[in-house]
Order: C-alpha cells, then structure tokens, then sequence
C-alpha cells in the first residue's frame, strides 16, 4: 500500500465542513474532511488520483502516482483553492479548476498551511490615489445627476457610486496587498475612462477634467509601485 499524505488549506476556512471525495482510477475510494491533515492508504497499483469537492456544482484535481512514488511508498500533497483576491472571487469559484491539489517534498508539506497563502504586501507613502479616485468619482457622480437628459447618465452614476464606496472604503489604507492595489486601481481607472462615454461633455471641461485626473491616478499608481520594489531591492 501506498501512504497518501494530505493537508487540506482553504482560504478563509470556506469548505472547512464540507468532505472531499477521492477516486482512485476514477473509482470512488474514500471520502475526507476538508480541513487539516488526513492520511489514506492506497494501492501500489493505483495510477490516477481525483479529488472532488461539492455535490451540486463539482471542483476537480487530478494527481499521477509515479514510479518515484512507489520506491518512496509514500506521497506528501496539499490541497488548496485558486484563490487569488476577493476581487476574482465570483469568476475563481464558478471555474471547475477552482480546487487545485499539488506535491510536495517533506518540508513543503511540513509548512503548507503558513506558505500556501503567503500574500505581497505593499506601503504606500501617502493615500494620493485615494483621493484622487474619490474625487474624480464624486465628480463622476454629480454630473451623471446634473445631465439628467443624458439616457447614459445612469451608467456613469452607477460607477461614480461605485468608486465612491470603494475609495472610502480603502481611504486610510495605507499597508495594502499589491495584487489587491493592481486590480482596485485598474478597474478605476478603465470605469472611469467608461464614464467619459457615458457622460455628456455639455460643460466642456467635463471630459478633460476626469481625463486629466485620471492620467494623473495613473501616474500615481505607478510611482507606489515602482517606490515599491525599490525598497525591495534595498532590503536584499
């Protein structure tokens, strides 16, 4: 027999109750909690490992025994969800890959639950790009009022409003996780150049206005990046 270690690590907890069916040849073998450690005997011979999460709506991973793993008598694996931010999360949970299962050495395996999560954190020097995304969406949010003729005009108040709860949310973050920075700062930045289509230019300036504010969002948001890695690099 074959010893099949698993650590089981989803983010948050999600699924902690739930139980993971394995199938061995496609075969259902055994079923284990998705939590913690579990420890399963297989048989020498089995080639293909399938773990399936969820009754209604299946994730699935595959894993291959090799000969390297027969010598050893034993495999050490992990299981986790391919969670990348809170952003992703509704497009992340509807794929079936959603469940992702990996080998790991004895060391890995010893530190997965800390390792497998690990999140880059970035500093930001001050909250300009707060302000300013506030700002160009408050900016935003009253015009799409004021130009009631407009039959876009809802469009863009739903991203002013949008904007604005989020930059108040994030306001006085000034420690933020960077894939979390990337993503927030992007999609303001392509809803707000959306908003210039769906918003008159009636008073003229409208359109340079929040053009202008969000060149300079941009320009901004790279600058805490690359500000960034530089510290980065002085720290190695």
């Amino acid at each position: 027999m074959l010893t099949l270690n698993i650590k089981t690590r989803f983010i948050y907890g999600w699924f902690s109750l739930r139980s993971i069916k394995l199938y061995v040849d496609d075969v259902l073998f055994t079923k284990f909690l998705a939590q913690g450690t579990s420890i399963i005997e297989i048989p020498d011979d089995a080639q293909k490992l399938t773990f399936v999460l969820g009754k209604v709506y299946h994730y699935k991973t595959n894993m291959y025994v090799t000969k390297e793993d027969r010598k050893r008598k034993e495999i050490f694996m992990g299981l986790h969800l391919n969670h990348r931010n809170l952003l992703f999360f509704l497009y992340d949970s509807l794929r079936t890959d959603y469940l992702r299962s990996v080998k790991l050495t004895i060391q890995e395996y010893a530190s997965f639950e800390n390792d497998i999560y690990q999140q880059e954190f970035i500093t930001l020097k001050d909250n300009k790009t707060s302000i300013i995304s506030l700002l160009v969406s408050l900016v935003i949010l009253l015009f799409s009022v004021v130009q009631q003729e407009n039959e876009l005009a809802p469009l863009a108040f739903m991203i002013g409003l949008s904007s604005t709860i989020a930059s108040l949310v994030y306001f006085k973050d000034l420690q933020i996780e960077k894939r979390t920075y990337k993503t927030r700062i992007l999609s303001t930045i392509a809803l707000f150049v959306l908003a210039v289509l769906f918003l008159e230019n009636s008073y003229g300036f409208l359109h340079y206005i929040i053009l202008m504010f969000t060149i300079l969002l941009t320009l901004f948001f790279i600058e805490n990046l690359k500000s960034n890695q530089n510290i980065d690099v002085k720290e190695v």
